[in-house]
């Protein structure tokens, strides 16, 4: 997965993260599955980064 495609994933995820949010609130287990999933999401987006800039370093 490239960088403009891991971007879009977070966007949605965090989209759907605060909706989530809103109805279950803070707590809820499904809430807090879906912050553990975009957190992964943002640690590849992080690492597939430093990739890329240490490739053209």
């Amino acid at each position: 997965m490239d960088l403009e495609q891991l971007e879009k994933l977070m966007e949605k995820e965090r989209r759907e993260l605060n909706r989530m949010a809103d109805l279950h609130g803070l707590r809820d287990e499904r809430v807090l599955d879906k912050s553990s999933r975009l957190d992964r999401i943002m640690d590849k987006y992080l690492h597939t980064k430093r990739a890329i800039n240490q490739t053209h370093s």
